[in-house]
């Protein structure tokens, strides 16, 4: 059975193409890697995601990360807990005071993209990242919080500029807000890196979808087949994939 699934131009790998990429660049080791139980509140990432997320972490050695979209933290401190002690993250979200307050049914939540938006960020402003908070001083001390609106993120001002191995957008889900994170991630990303977006293929976030197929035109990006991850790897690591695809 092939490992490569065939679609309109983003084409989608089983997930163990990446774990077999994993065995063949580390076969002297068990390579495992730390996660927390996965929380029961909307918006977390799944084992099976943690995994392809810390997998491609490992693939291409990356020591600095940064994260659009912070939410509870779960996925900030995933990358922190699986990078080397000098690593360094530095994870947006928006203000906490930015949030509306217009409350949600939950399965508008779970139904409708913007009203899953709207909650998401309402728990941010409500509850901050406390997976972050909760972390010991040796994983808090990896991590920098940035809350600022992405789509008033000047990348030169901040001194971002190609300065990370690894972007993760999985901030705003709209059509503009995927747009301009994904823009400001290629101006941030190291000429050997990559970059990750999460909820392709969701299901209410259709616009991420959208956006990326679109995006994808002459460029060779990747779904992660039973998650809603897609990357696209730059410089030595483009070619990581060949064999595969």
């Amino acid at each position: 059975m092939s490992n490569v699934i065939e679609q309109q131009r983003i084409c989608t790998i089983r997930p163990k193409v990446l774990f077999k990429l994993i065995e063949t660049h580390f076969p002297h080791q068990n390579v495992s890697f730390k996660v927390n139980v996965p929380s029961p509140d909307i918006g977390g990432m799944t084992l099976l995601e943690s995994s392809i997320l810390v997998s491609l972490v490992k693939l291409t050695d990356a020591q600095n990360l940064f994260e659009f979209g912070t939410f509870m933290g779960a996925t900030t401190l995933l990358l922190a807990e699986n990078t080397p002690p000098n690593a360094h993250i530095v994870t947006l979200d928006l203000p906490q005071d930015y949030a509306s307050h217009t409350a949600h049914q939950t399965q508008d939540v779970l139904k409708d993209g913007h009203a899953n938006d709207a909650f998401l960020t309402h728990t941010f402003a409500s509850h901050g990242a406390r997976c972050i908070q909760r972390a010991d001083a040796s994983v808090q001390g990896k991590v920098t919080q940035v809350l600022e609106n992405s789509l008033d993120l000047d990348v030169n001002a901040r001194g971002y500029k190609g300065q990370f191995d690894f972007v993760f957008v999985d901030g705003g889900h709209a059509y503009n807000i995927v747009k301009r994170d994904t823009e400001n991630a290629y101006r941030m990303l190291k000429p050997d890196g990559v970059v990750v977006w999460h909820d392709y293929a969701s299901t209410i976030h259709d616009e991420v979808t959208t956006f990326l197929d679109e995006h994808s035109e002459g460029r060779t990006i990747v779904h992660v087949a039973n998650t809603m991850i897609a990357f696209e790897l730059h410089g030595r690591f483009k070619h990581l994939l060949d064999s595969a695809l």
